[in-house]
């Protein structure tokens, strides 16, 4: 109750923005979760590519960034980093900004495991996931 009463607490245009992001994670929530990843991204209209179309705009990507965060604390399921990127290129397609999404792999120190990251842009300007890239190598780039 105190998540929808901060909600109702925000100015208009910011609880616009929140609730097209918890409707968004949930889409790629359900699309991610239950359609093999290839067959997602068409659905989804995303391509690998290094590239976004689009604009840039860095108020509208900070935006975007604040609401797949407080989307993201709050929703009723856990959204990890890859539903946080595809959300957030989402909501920045829709606004015709340019987008990327980073799926990037490190090797934990010392050892053979490798731990998975998922981060988006907004041409340089980081949305999503990009205080946790340090040491990630990107191995895919997804544009819309």
């Amino acid at each position: 109750m105190a998540a929808l009463a901060r909600l109702l607490a925000l100015p208009a245009r910011e609880q616009g923005y929140v609730v097209e992001a918890v409707l968004s994670l949930l889409a790629v929530r359900l699309t991610l979760g239950l359609l093999p990843f290839p067959l997602a991204l068409r659905l989804l209209h995303i391509a690998p590519g290094d590239a976004g179309n689009g604009r840039i705009d860095a108020a509208e990507a900070h935006e975007v960034s604040r609401a797949i965060a407080r989307a993201a604390r709050h929703a009723p399921f856990r959204a990890v980093c890859l539903q946080q990127a595809f959300a957030a290129l989402l909501m920045l397609r829709r606004r015709g900004l340019a987008a990327t999404i980073h799926l990037g792999l490190a090797r934990e120190t010392g050892t053979l495991v490798l731990t998975a990251h998922a981060w988006s842009r907004c041409g340089e300007l980081p949305v999503t996931g990009t205080e946790m890239a340090d040491g990630f190598v990107a191995v895919a780039v997804f544009a819309a």
